[in-house]
């Protein structure tokens, strides 16, 4: 079955992971909404497969390890807005992210 939702707001929720092919069954998505959460650790490929993505935001996580590729498939067409240290937080066009962060 496929789903036509494009808008997704999982905000102040208690995620803490985004695990691989995490919304395989949801590829119409232009905005995610994943804010506010316990996010600490984006997996490899984790948004595989989003080709309308625009908007992905992780503000108010305390995001410690992105896996390599973890973002390659938003690469030159989406906008992510994710946690810098003391508060503070990025909004830029995913460009390549192919390292570990910790």
């Amino acid at each position: 079955m496929t789903w036509y939702t494009q808008v997704l707001d999982v905000r102040l929720n208690e995620l803490t992971v985004v695990p691989a092919d995490a919304f395989s069954g949801v590829r119409n998505l232009s905005v995610i909404l994943l804010d506010d959460n316990h996010i600490h650790r984006v997996e490899r490929h984790a948004f595989r497969g989003l080709t309308s993505v625009q908007l992905l935001s992780l503000t108010g996580n305390r995001i410690t390890t992105v896996v390599a590729d973890s973002f390659s498939e938003l690469a030159g067409r989406s906008h992510l807005c994710a946690p810098l240290a003391a508060g503070k937080h990025c909004c830029c066009v995913v460009a390549r992210c192919s390292g570990v962060i910790y």
